[in-house]
């Protein structure tokens, strides 16, 4: 069995173990453990994802290199 599976979330926000999901419906990896709680929560919007689109599959640390780049763009256009 893998230790990080991808899960999808449908909100973007961060878990109680402060996994981040950048944009509603990214995928990330997370521990094996921790996406067989998260799918359990009713209505918590957690899926896991066994192939997923290497477009959408997004580490925490490149959501945040994204989500910063986003930010300094504004910044520059205006």
């Amino acid at each position: 069995m893998p230790d990080m599976v991808n899960v999808r979330k449908a909100h973007a926000g961060t878990d109680s173990a402060g996994h981040t999901w950048p944009t509603d419906g990214a995928v990330i990896e997370v521990p094996v453990e921790h996406a067989l709680m998260l799918v359990r929560i009713p209505d918590g919007g957690f899926a896991i994802i066994e192939n997923p689109d290497p477009a959408e599959n997004t580490s925490e640390q490149e959501a945040g290199r994204t989500l910063r780049a986003k930010a300094t763009e504004t910044k520059t256009a205006k």
